[in-house]
């Protein structure tokens, strides 16, 4: 099988309408308009996180993590709450609960999925911290939702994968490394994630990112699209996710000039990455 006839049996999946692309996790609907809220109490979030019992432990992990840690270790999810701040913990929250997407039944598209779902929780977590870095202070919250939705199309497109398998109007044996990963890497993912964005209805500025991340030549007066743009970059650079790229020069690259980040910051962006470890960001 070729890629474009890959391509074409996608393609034809989706204008078909019998296949349906994933919802939006309706825990993280709710976060998504907590998040808008200036009447949401820590009582409200800890509520909505307590009755998941995965969902807690995640937070918690995140909460005694390199990336906020404190003196002393986090017990409870009212105490992350308290040192991570509402809106840190809603949109954590908010982004462990999108990680149900990424689970699927065939286990050799489960293995991309888990490496897409490190690469996009980094780059939230990188887009996050570029924000605060960098003096985009209210871009904090939306860097790191989209990071973590930039590269969503190809989440839509490794799901319908798993679907045209399990209905068997796709051979999974027929799903090569190599062939796989050039579908990945095509336009086709940019084009279905800002589609997917539409059908969650999520704002049109993550939509934009998701289209756009791999454009040339890009906005540079859109600092969100950049930031996100210079961590799937660092990712590629670290391996984190289904790329590995060790000879990229991220201090050398337009994005990292026009953020204004220096050699010695990035670095620390990568130990922290490092530090955070595949074993947290698993779906």
């Amino acid at each position: 099988m070729s890629v474009h006839s890959l391509q074409d049996t996608f393609i034809k999946a989706l204008a078909s309408d019998k296949l349906q692309l994933p919802a939006f996790p309706a825990v993280a609907m709710k976060l998504q308009k907590a998040l808008h809220d200036s009447n949401t109490r820590i009582a409200d979030l800890e509520a909505m996180i307590i009755g998941d019992q995965a969902l807690s432990s995640q937070i918690l992990r995140a909460a005694n993590s390199s990336f906020y840690s404190g003196l002393q270790k986090i017990t409870t999810i009212q105490k992350a709450i308290i040192r991570l701040g509402i809106r840190q913990v809603a949109t954590l929250t908010m982004a462990m609960s999108l990680s149900s997407l990424y689970l699927v039944r065939n286990p050799q598209i489960g293995q991309y999925m888990e490496k897409l779902w490190q690469h996009a929780f980094a780059s939230g977590l990188g887009a996050q911290w570029l924000a605060q870095r960098c003096g985009y202070q209210l871009l904090v919250d939306t860097a790191f939702m989209a990071g973590l939705l930039h590269n969503i199309g190809q989440l839509a497109i490794l799901r319908l994968a798993d679907e045209l398998c399990g209905s068997r109007n796709l051979n999974a044996s027929q799903l090569s490394e190599a062939l796989l990963l050039e579908v990945l890497d095509s336009t086709m993912h940019n084009a279905q994630g800002y589609v997917l964005m539409k059908r969650w209805n999520l704002p049109e500025e993550y939509g934009v990112v998701a289209r756009d991340h791999h454009k040339e030549p890009y906005d540079a007066n859109n600092s969100l699209l950049v930031m996100v743009r210079l961590m799937d970059q660092m990712c590629d650079k670290l391996g984190i996710g289904l790329r590995h790229e060790p000879d990229i020069a991220l201090g050398a690259t337009q994005e990292a000039v026009q953020l204004g980040i220096t050699e010695l910051q990035l670095a620390e962006l990568e130990i922290l990455l490092e530090d955070w470890g595949s074993s947290q960001m698993k779906p």
